[in-house]
């Protein structure tokens, strides 16, 4: 799991819902915002109910999420990008993926909303 304040705030998400760019893959949507500022980047995941039925399950899938995510961006204890604020909807086709699946794709999407070269 993230540090929480490397996590969304309900406000924070709310915002990112109204005002967001969107990227799609495969098995995730992104919708992110970057601001100019020296903020640190914040990050979520959502597993709907229609993706799995139960809570277990939706809370492994975002386990794994973080833990891909964190494996992406943390390098040398830190991240290394500022000013971010994303959340992955985990798709359907998701529920069966490995971990190096998830891992993939999560930075399939960073690269196309350029957080990541």
């Amino acid at each position: 799991m993230f540090p929480k304040k490397n996590r969304i705030t309900k406000t924070e998400f709310n915002d990112l819902l109204k005002n967001s760019r969107v990227f799609h893959s495969n098995f995730f949507s992104l919708r992110f915002i970057k601001k100019d500022t020296k903020n640190l980047p914040k990050f979520a995941f959502v597993v709907s109910k229609k993706v799995a039925k139960n809570a277990s399950d939706r809370n492994k899938l975002k386990r794994r999420g973080f833990h891909a995510l964190r494996d992406i961006l943390f390098k040398n204890g830190s991240i290394e990008i500022t000013g971010f604020t994303g959340a992955f909807f985990f798709k359907k086709e998701a529920v069966d993926m490995s971990f190096e699946e998830i891992k993939k794709d999560i930075a399939v999407l960073l690269k196309k909303s350029d957080v990541i070269e």
